[in-house]
């Protein structure tokens, strides 16, 4: 089963490197829960599948408008933990003033059934995104 979540997770990586809700939708559970970091935009607790599409609108709200294709690129690493599998991965944005933001962050998924039923984001400084975010509004 390991191997399965393990892939499981990379095809939840793509869709959302993709912005494909459905991909993403597909690799929850029905009972997925989702928590973020409150400070961010798009942070809390975020339930289900219509959770997980709010939090997803709110993700695409927020980062966007300063992702091309090649900011959306993740580069995540996979590690299997067994019932979890944890993933590191880069946060990248850029402004059209040519300022740039690339940051490490850990995600921790929590598997039932070859799906994933909790997820976890830990970004390495949350008031870098967060002034990042604010300063191009």
């Amino acid at each position: 089963m390991s191997k399965e979540n393990v892939e499981t997770v990379r095809r939840l990586f793509e869709a959302v490197e993709r912005r494909d809700l459905a991909g993403v939708l597909a690799a929850y559970d029905p009972e997925i829960v989702i928590r973020e970091a409150d400070s961010l935009p798009y942070g809390g607790v975020y339930q289900g599948y219509e959770g997980a599409a709010n939090h997803g609108s709110g993700y695409v709200a927020a980062w966007g408008k300063l992702q091309t294709s090649t900011e959306q690129k993740m580069d995540a690493e996979f590690l299997d933990a067994g019932d979890c599998v944890v993933v590191i991965w880069r946060q990248r944005a850029a402004k059209n003033d040519g300022e740039k933001f690339d940051a490490p962050a850990v995600s921790v998924y929590k598997m039932r059934d070859g799906k994933i039923i909790e997820s976890q984001m830990f970004h390495a400084d949350t008031a870098a995104v967060l002034r990042f975010l604010e300063s191009g509004k």
